[in-house]
């Protein structure tokens, strides 16, 4: 068994450890309960904390962008979102090595484009890319993501912009969420 031990840990770290990751774990216990306002302020102070002890272009940075864009998604506030989810894909395409963490934040980033924009978005730079139905049961084991090959995705029947790992998956995103966003639907047409 690996494990990672810090002897003399700096003064980052016990800030990271002490008041960082109890306040990053209640704004995601208040996104899970849908208090998206609380969770969003949450997040803005977890974000603060992080820059100030890692810097700006760090991965831990990037976390909490993707879980700040992600809230504010909910909230309807789409140019905050957009701003914060951008950042967060330029720190993991800088440095993610298996290109999940990337493909996660181009994910929640695409759900605000049109589909050309969209399409464009999720594959950038990636052969693979997340399923688009966001309650897909492969991603939902902790510490586990599927990234898949784009070729063996099925994409939305009408905008192509959103991919799949399965028919289920597509159908179950159409009536939860992409019928809503799908900009050429037969209900657009």
């Amino acid at each position: 068994m690996k494990m990672h031990l810090t002897v003399n840990p700096g003064m980052a770290h016990i800030n990271y450890i002490a008041t960082i990751v109890p306040l990053s774990n209640e704004a995601s216990a208040l996104f899970r309960q849908g208090k998206f306002a609380e969770a969003e302020k949450k997040h803005i102070e977890v974000l603060a904390l992080k820059e100030l002890d890692f810097g700006r272009d760090d991965t831990k940075v990037a976390i909490t962008l993707n879980d700040l864009g992600e809230t504010q998604l909910k909230l309807n506030k789409l140019d905050a979102a957009e701003e914060n989810l951008r950042r967060a894909v330029t720190i993991w395409e800088a440095d993610d090595k298996l290109g999940v963490d990337a493909a996660i934040a181009r994910e929640s980033l695409a759900q605000k484009y049109k589909s050309d924009e969209a399409k464009a978005l999720r594959v950038r730079g990636s052969s693979s890319v997340l399923c688009g139905n966001n309650d897909c049961p492969a991603n939902k084991v902790p510490g586990k993501v599927e990234l898949l090959k784009l070729e063996d995705m099925k994409a939305c029947k009408f905008c192509k912009s959103v991919f799949y790992c399965s028919e289920n998956c597509r159908s179950i995103d159409w009536t939860g969420r992409h019928k809503r966003l799908c900009r050429v639907s037969p209900r657009t047409i």
